[in-house]
């Protein structure tokens, strides 16, 4: 009979075994001849089998596993189940050491060296995690500067001190604004609450966060916060029926020249964007923007709603009268600033006033379609002058502002 000498498993004659794998319980050791040598085998007290492959096979034989052996046809349940049991639980063990140890090495802390508490026994925390903890190589390596620091492509790390914490925080400063730079990122984005929440939770995280990856972005960390949005626009929805609440609706057009009108609902505890609607066929249809509007009076309820705020378009007008018509309670409001832009507009038909803002676009044309003019204005005013737009009336008398200002 040919047999692998075991080591650990199938426990040879002369080595010592470890007894504390409950399977020894329920087998006696038997001695196996062979050619000129002999081997220690597990022989089952239940059925009498013996089990050639060591510890590991005994308990595939008892659980019934049917892994490489066959089933024991006698173990009572109760063993049978503690078998089990004490298998998966070395396999959970097995496998938590084994994803402690790659998240370990994806954030590139298991190269680094355990954090310093100074004063303190142990650091607060280690027992659970296991970031900055060495890998089993260090133990035979020697740095001979005295220094821990390994090249992993990354920068060192940084623990700012009484002398260098100014030092330490520049470092970081820079980081922070080539992340800024790289990514065309507005400065004022700084001036965020969010921003500042993110650079207080990485701080208080420390040493070797993972950043999260692009499936992270658009699945679970999304849905949360879409979740954290839905939970303030709840609260503010129950403060509605309170305090009341106005309907805004705005109309735009998009790159691609589609009429879109947002609906948006404001009360003192702030706007929610209700929803936004492509009315590019009917933006200039009353009946349909007067049912358009009456549905969102309708979805928010009518007792909620003090009044309307639109433009001053003849549709909307037409509209809204016949919303106050049906809505009693409520009262249309058209919109402050494109009354004033009405008006301005207005005023521009003048005769005194249509030749000035006539001749100031001509001159504006003039020096914006010649190259050699543009550079001697902006060489001579050190500024650039306010060019009309055809929707916006304002601007044409922003327009003769800018040029009296830059006149000599």
């Amino acid at each position: 009979m040919s047999a692998k000498r075991t080591s650990g498993s199938g426990v040879s004659t002369t080595e010592h075994t470890n007894r504390k794998d409950p399977a020894w319980k329920y087998g006696v050791q038997v001695e196996v001849p062979g050619e000129g040598k002999s081997y220690v085998y597990i022989q089952c007290k239940f059925c009498n089998k013996v089990i050639k492959g060591g510890v590991k096979r005994m308990k595939d034989h008892l659980g019934g596993t049917h892994k490489n052996v066959v089933p024991c046809d006698k173990v009572p349940p109760d063993v049978k189940q503690e078998i089990n049991d004490y298998v998966k639980k070395k396999q959970a063990m097995k496998h938590k050491t084994q994803e402690e140890f790659d998240l370990s090495v994806d954030v590139s802390s298991y190269f680094g060296t355990r954090p310093s508490f100074e004063g303190m026994d142990s650091c607060p925390s280690e027992h659970n995690h296991t970031r900055g903890v060495r890998g089993p190589m260090d133990r035979f390596v020697t740095n001979v500067d005295g220094e821990d620091e390994v090249d992993t492509g990354t920068q060192p790390t940084i623990t700012p001190t009484a002398t260098n914490s100014k030092e330490a925080r520049n470092l970081v400063c820079l980081d922070i604004g080539r992340f800024f730079f790289e990514n065309g990122i507005a400065f004022n984005v700084i001036k965020s609450p969010s921003f500042a929440n993110m650079v207080m939770s990485i701080g208080n995280y420390g040493r070797g966060l993972k950043r999260p990856s692009i499936h992270e972005l658009r699945n679970w960390i999304l849905n949360e916060e879409i979740k954290t949005t839905n939970k303030i626009v709840e609260e503010m929805k129950r403060t509605w029926p309170s305090t009341g609440v106005s309907i805004m609706s705005d109309e735009w057009k998009d790159t691609r020249g589609r009429s879109l009108i947002n609906f948006l609902v404001n009360n003192p505890e702030g706007t929610v964007f209700l929803k936004s609607v492509d009315v590019s066929n009917k933006v200039k249809d009353g009946t349909f923007l007067f049912k358009l509007l009456d549905d969102v009076v309708e979805e928010i309820g009518e007792e909620n709603v003090v009044q309307v705020i639109t433009d001053n378009a003849s549709a909307y007008k037409y509209a809204c009268n016949l919303l106050m018509e049906k809505r009693k309670q409520l009262y249309w409001t058209p919109c402050a600033a494109h009354c004033l832009d009405l008006m301005l507009e207005k005023l521009g038909e003048l005769p005194q006033h249509k030749h000035a803002l006539m001749k100031a676009k001509k001159v504006m044309n003039f020096i914006y379609n010649h190259g050699w003019v543009l550079a001697l204005m902006r060489k001579f005013t050190q500024r650039e002058l306010i060019r009309p737009t055809a929707t916006r009336f304002a601007t044409a008398y922003l327009t003769l502002q800018s040029l009296l200002q830059s006149k000599q």
